[in-house]
């Protein structure tokens, strides 16, 4: 397993590999664009936003490739690195904007990513 989500929305991958990110719950009476983003311990954006259409649908899912994985980094001689993720969904018909909360959490809770350095490079 390549990526993994715990029951509190923390995701632990290694650097360059690949996994899918789904979200769901979403009200299906909303035309939601879904955002993902993820930012590094100064709050600097690392790589681009992510986003996919939910088209009226209950859930979208994000497949973070190796290549968007590669630019989480670890410094030489840390076992591994911490950055933070958000999710905000976007009705294009009213433009309202929520930012989601992962499983039960709170306002200022943050939502982590832990990165291991890569193992192989691969093919």
């Amino acid at each position: 397993m390549s990526l993994n989500i715990d029951e509190n929305g923390t995701i632990t991958l290694y650097q360059g590999d690949s996994g899918e990110i789904s979200i769901s719950g979403l009200d299906e009476t909303k035309n939601y664009v879904v955002y993902f983003a993820i930012q590094d311990k100064r709050r600097n954006l690392v790589g681009e936003e992510l986003y996919v259409s939910a088209n009226k649908t209950g859930s979208v899912s994000f497949f973070l490739t190796p290549d968007y994985t590669d630019l989480l980094t670890v410094p030489a001689g840390k076992p591994y690195e911490v950055y933070t993720y958000g999710i905000k969904a976007c009705d294009t018909e009213s433009e309202s904007e929520d930012t989601l909360f992962v499983s039960e959490g709170n306002y200022g809770d943050l939502n982590n990513i832990i990165v291991y350095p890569r193992k192989v490079i691969g093919g």
